[in-house]
């Protein structure tokens, strides 16, 4: 006993011993201008190591954790020169504003002497710096993601997190109109690229965030200035195939306020190609009769918008902030479909198939929000408010005729018209207990009403009618009620976050044509994230977290009515779906060597009641055709590895990779209740994919990106998708003295970015290939304002070597 008592004791002093402090502040220079990407370290007196080192950001911030201890600091301004300072830290301290001599210098020499990395890992997230990317300038915010690590991109703008599509796309840590209505990618290929600061993706978010999306978060921060005074950042960019765009990031800060206003255009006009073959097999599976279709698709899209907004510091501790978007988008799309059709191999019919399409887009929200610090560190309440609205228009004109076989003609036009509607209201608040614990709770409400209308017509004996089966009128509303609660501490080396989510849902179908449905659920998520430190210096750490996560069925998936494809191919919606609950697991292990960092995660996912897409044979007037709808089909387990390595292989070279290996087991038997029958829909499949990026420093200042991706094959319970790779180039130059920068992208250099897949049914085989848009080049400049006032600046203020600085 008395060993257990001196046991925990000495457990108990080197704890103390061990204790943490969180030390932060600001570096500005002489004429009080927040000074990004200083280098800080902090080398403890006593062992002579370095305990801790970081980057200021953007607004010359910082904020690091350290043992109890004295230490010598070290800030190093992106000028190169290095400014030291012994100081005692036994407390959590407020440098406050640290106020240095500096001079600054062009972006190619800050890029040269060390500056932020492409890509960060912390410990709830990974963050992506998309403006710093340059294989991404003049492209859109699609483009871009394809560089995330742990996403995809297919070639059809479907968005996947670790193999899986359904996540939650957030624009600046909420829910936004500028992510479309019923198609996110579409949305987002209409988004530059260089309207976007970084992306962060969150696998296992906490309670504070929403629980819809199995597969996790994806967060866009739009960018938004922090340097004090005027500044602006123009961006142009003209491309092959036929693309144009201009942006521009303009911003004015004071000590009270800041005002930002964000415009931009972007123009492309582009072509695709896909393919689709069909077999149907008799019932001793083989071939009965055969279709070939293939088709060039023409995209012209137009696209502007601006995100615009004031923050006012009414006092030191409270802030307001109050913004705005707009977007508005067209598209003319034309699709040329050739169709051959063969009966036991011989030619039987020919037939062409046009569609002109057109598509208008408007958004319009506005958001406030409140933030008060009080008194005592990390003591906070938010306050948030958002209105939005949102409609997309698509009209059709289809022409068919056969050239082979029997000589008809077909004439149909499709309406669809869809419009959104959502509010918020969200309050947190956080309040510490003590040093190093905090209890956080919050509220939510959120009201969503989405309506589509809907309806396909055909010319027959000069006049319009309604295609039976093929019109309907559908309201969505959506009100989810949400509180939540999270309490976090850290002692010594070990740290932990434990909260609970619930969220109250009522759900309200209305369809003109079918009868309405309301359901009415409550749910609890609860999440935990812990970590422990190996060391000190916190270079190497172990987090184990777990979530509890939702996906609703929404829009288009509810409609009881078939959504008008081509006359081969129709989706119908499942008003009967349920909702996906999914339990997520991840286990990390976060290390840094020297200047290599590596992450090697495991993870495992439990689904119940998933979706997936079922696709069946059918006959429709008397041709074959294919009909897709989703349904529940049973429970997935998902177990993966990822793998995450950043090194500098030389000055002049680093290089980043990411893999992820997972295995998807699922066992689900769906009765159709159309056909009667009784599909095995399992499935045991394993995948990966993984993707290198090589940043390069060449002669004369030149920065070089290489970027190579590789997804295998993914099977699903009907078919499966066959592998495909990529490789994108991009070359940037600062100009004009650093107030420029020109930079040249070649996306998919080998033009093979395609999706390619098969599917199968006990009585059909088909394959399909589909290129959405061929290699590209393009060539961007960007010019930055409020730079030239720091060189000559500069000029006049050498501060020489070395200064030690007073805090």
């Amino acid at each position: 006993m008395r060993n257990v008592v001196n046991l925990i004791l000495m457990l108990f002093c080197v704890a103390i011993s061990a204790q943490n402090v969180e030390v932060k502040g600001q570096i500005r220079d002489s004429e009080n201008m927040p000074l990004a990407y200083a280098y800080i370290t902090l080398e403890n007196i006593k062992s002579d190591k370095i305990f801790k080192e970081t980057y200021t950001e953007d607004d010359g911030s910082f904020k690091v954790e350290i043992p109890v201890g004295t230490y010598e600091m070290s800030i190093q301004p992106t000028h190169g020169g290095l400014i030291k300072k012994e100081k005692i830290f036994n407390k959590n301290t407020d440098l406050g504003i640290i106020q240095i001599e500096a001079k600054s210098i062009a972006l190619s020499e800050m890029k040269a002497m060390g500056s932020k990395p492409l890509y960060r890992l912390e410990l709830d997230k990974r963050v992506y710096d998309m403006e710093r990317d340059p294989t991404v300038k003049g492209g859109s915010v699609s483009d871009a993601l394809n560089n995330v690590p742990s996403v995809q991109v297919d070639g059809e703008g479907t968005i996947s997190l670790r193999g899986n599509t359904n996540l939650r796309v957030l624009i600046d840590g909420k829910p936004s109109a500028m992510t479309g209505i019923s198609n996110v990618g579409d949305a987002l290929k209409n988004l530059p690229a260089d309207a976007v600061q970084r992306v962060e993706i969150i696998t296992n978010p906490s309670a504070r965030y929403d629980a819809e999306g199995t597969a996790g978060i994806i967060n866009i921060v739009m960018k938004k200035g922090a340097n004090q005074g005027f500044n602006a950042n123009f961006n142009t960019s003209l491309g092959i195939p036929e693309q144009a765009g201009i942006s521009a990031n303009l911003n004015y800060k004071t000590q009270k306020w800041n005002f930002f206003f964000n415009p931009n255009f972007r123009y492309d006009n582009s072509n695709g190609e896909r393919s689709f073959t069909n077999v149907f097999l008799d019932e001793k599976r083989k071939e009965k009769s055969m279709e070939m279709q293939k088709g060039d698709m023409q995209r012209k899209r137009l696209s502007t918008g601006v995100n615009l907004g004031v923050d006012h510091y009414l006092t030191e501790k409270t802030s307001l902030s109050l913004s705005g978007n707009y977007r508005y988008h067209e598209s003319k799309n034309t699709n040329t479909s050739n169709y051959e059709d063969f009966a036991y191999g011989v030619i039987s019919g020919k037939s062409q198939r046009l569609e002109n399409e057109k598509e208008f887009d408007t958004s319009a929200e506005a958001n406030f929000s409140l933030k008060h610090e009080f008194n005592k560190n990390g003591h906070e309440l938010n306050f948030a408010a958002s209105t939005s609205y949102g409609k997309e228009d698509e009209n059709s004109n289809i022409l068919g005729k056969s050239i082979l076989g029997n000589k008809t003609e077909t004439n149909q036009i499709t309406s669809n018209k869809e419009s959104q509607t959502r509010n918020f209201l969200k309050l947190d608040y956080v309040l510490p207990l003590g040093e190093k614990s905090r209890f956080e709770f919050g509220y939510k409400g959120e009201w969503e009403s989405n309506n589509s209308d809907y309806w396909v017509q055909s010319l027959e004996n000069s006049q319009w009618i309604i295609k039976p089966g093929f019109a309907d009128v559908l309201d969505y509303d959506q009100n989810i009620q949400a509180l939540y609660s999270q309490w976090g501490n850290k002692f010594g080396r070990f740290s932990y976050l434990l909260g609970l989510r619930m969220e109250a849902s009522d759900i309200k179908i209305q369809s003109k044509n079918a009868s309405g449905k309301n359901k009415k659920y409550t749910s609890w998520f609860p999440t935990a994230t812990f970590n422990y430190s190996l060391d000190n210096e916190e270079k190497n750490q172990i987090q184990i977290s777990y979530s509890r996560r939702i996906r609703r069925p929404m829009g288009r998936f509810l409609s009881p009515f078939s959504n008008f494809s081509d006359d081969r191919n129709t989706f119908i919606g499942n008003p009967d779906l349920d909702p996906t609950f999914n339990d997520s697991y991840e286990l990390s292990y976060i290390t840094q060597i020297g200047k290599i960092n590596i992450t090697p995660s495991i993870y495992y996912r439990y689904s119940q009641d998933e979706v997936n897409i079922f696709r069946r044979k059918a006959e429709l007037d008397g041709a074959q055709i294919f009909i897709t709808q989703p349904v529940n089909v049973g429970n997935q387990k998902n177990l993966g590895a990822e793998f995450t390595l950043s090194a500098p292989l030389a000055r002049w070279w680093r290089m980043f990779t990411n893999f992820n290996f997972f295995k998807s087991k699922m066992e689900a038997v769906y009765n159709d209740p159309i056909s009667k029958k009784a599909y095995d829909l399992s499935q045991n499949s394993f995948n990966w994919f993984g993707r290198i990026s090589n940043n390069i420093t060449l002669p004369s200042k030149i920065e070089m990106q290489l970027s190579a991706f590789y997804g295998g094959p993914t099977r699903n319970a009907q078919g499966k998708s066959k592998a495909s790779y990529s490789i994108d180039l991009g070359a940037s130059k600062d100009v004009l003295k650093g107030n420029g920068t020109l930079t040249l992208n070649v996306r998919d250099v080998l033009n093979s970015r395609k999706r390619r897949s098969e599917n199968y049914g006990e009585d059909y085989l088909s394959e399909m290939e589909m290129q959405w848009r061929p290699r590209s080049v393009s060539l961007s400049f960007s010019y930055r304002i409020n730079q030239k006032k720091k060189r000559e600046r500069s000029n006049r203020e050498d501060m020489g070597g070395d200064e030690m600085m007073e805090f």
